[in-house]
C-alpha cells in the first residue's frame, strides 16, 4: 500500500541509530533474528555466495554472517551513523562497510551473486529503480513489513501485494511471513533478479 509521504533524509536515520534501542543489541536479541536465521539457511543453499547488502544498517546481520563463516561480503548504508556502528560491531571486517546511496552507488557494477536488502524497500520512493540496478541472475533476499511507520513510504498488506509489485523484476520463489508482534509481520522474500 503506497503512502503519500516523502523519504526521510540521512539526519533522520542518524538519529534513529544514535538512540540505540534494538540497533544496539546483539543480533540474537533482534526482533529480526528469526528472519535472519531463515536467510542464513537460504544463503547456505547458494554456491559460494558473494554478498552485497543494501542498507546494512548497524551491521547486525553482517555480524551474524561473519559468525556463520560467510566472508565474501560488502555492505553500504545511507546513514553515516549506521556505518560507524557497523564498523564498531565488526572491527575485523570494518573495511567491508561504506556510506553510499542505493540511488547513485557504483557498487552495483562490482562482483556479487547475492543481494540482501532487509527493511529498505519500504523506505524508498524509487524502490523499483534500485532493484533494477542489481545484475541479472543474482540471488535476491529481501524483507518488507505489513505496517506503517514514520519512515515508510509503503507497506504490504499480504504476500500477494509483494509478488504483484516485485515479480516483474525479481522472479520470486517464495515469501514467508514472520510475526514480530500481535499485529505486525515482516515478510521475507527470495528469488532471482530477471
Amino acid at each position: 500500500m503506497e503512502i503519500n509521504k516523502a523519504e526521510k533524509n540521512k539526519d533522520f536515520y542518524d538519529e534513529v541509530y544514535k538512540k540505540g534501542g534494538m540497533y544496539a543489541k546483539h543480533y540474537q536479541a533482534s526482533p529480526y533474528y528469526k528472519i535472519w536465521k531463515k536467510s542464513i539457511d537460504l544463503l547456505k543453499e547458494i554456491k559460494n555466495p558473494d554478498i552485497l547488502e543494501i542498507g546494512c544498517g548497524v551491521g547486525q546481520f553482517a555480524n551474524m554472517l561473519f559468525d556463520q563463516g560467510f566472508k565474501d561480503y560488502k555492505g553500504f548504508d545511507y546513514s553515516d551513523e549506521a556505518i560507524k556502528l557497523a564498523q564498531q560491531t565488526n572491527p575485523q571486517e570494518r573495511e567491508k562497510f561504506h556510506v553510499d546511496s542505493a540511488y547513485t552507488s557504483k557498487i552495483f557494477q562490482e562482483n556479487y551473486n547475492t543481494v540482501i536488502i532487509f527493511e529498505v524497500l519500504e523506505h524508498l520512493k524509487e524502490d523499483m529503480l534500485v532493484l533494477n540496478k542489481i545484475k541479472s541472475g543474482v540471488n535476491v533476499i529481501f524483507s518488507v513489513p505489513n505496517f506503517d511507520s514514520a519512515s515508510h513510504v509503503r507497506y504490504f498488506v499480504d504476500k500477494n501485494e509483494i509478488v504483484q509489485r516485485y515479480n516483474e523484476i525479481v522472479e520470486i520463489q517464495d515469501v514467508y511471513g514472520y510475526p514480530i508482534s500481535s499485529r505486525n509481520v515482516i515478510y521475507l522474500g527470495y528469488g532471482r533478479k530477471k
